[in-house]
């Protein structure tokens, strides 16, 4: 007999383009070319933020990055991630984790209301004897 289960998570992003969106990055055209590429989603409408804020986060992101202030804010959230995943059973918890480290689908959106973390695991069950 084939059993196939399917695990989903939501994560609810509550952070729009934000200020940790730029990475640190140590090169000057690096930080002005992601400048520039959220400065164009700022001025598309394609952000969570008017263009007014999403233009000064941006600028001010660019500008902590110069000062290598700006971390990219990804470790903290991976580990508020994982610290959820530990409250489950063994099973779930390793399943819980792949997702966390990019195993499996996502869909959704920021906009959307979140994201889903979808893997598939299939197990195939030992033979019932007949009788």
């Amino acid at each position: 007999m084939l059993k196939i289960s399917f695990c989903l998570s939501a994560i609810v992003l509550a952070a729009g383009l934000g200020g940790n969106a730029v990475a640190a990055d140590t090169k000057t055209g690096s930080i002005d070319a992601r400048y520039q590429s959220e400065r164009a989603i700022c001025l598309s409408g394609k952000s969570n933020q008017s263009e007014a804020t999403c233009l000064k986060e941006a600028a001010a992101a660019r500008d902590e990055a110069r000062r290598h202030q700006l971390d990219d804010g990804n470790a903290a959230y991976d580990a508020n991630a994982l610290r959820r995943c530990a409250t489950l059973p063994p099973d779930d918890k390793r399943d819980c984790e792949r997702r966390i480290h990019g195993d499996g689908v996502v869909s959704g959106s920021v906009r959307d209301g979140g994201l889903i973390r979808e893997t598939k695991t299939i197990t195939i069950e030992p033979a019932v004897p007949a009788k």
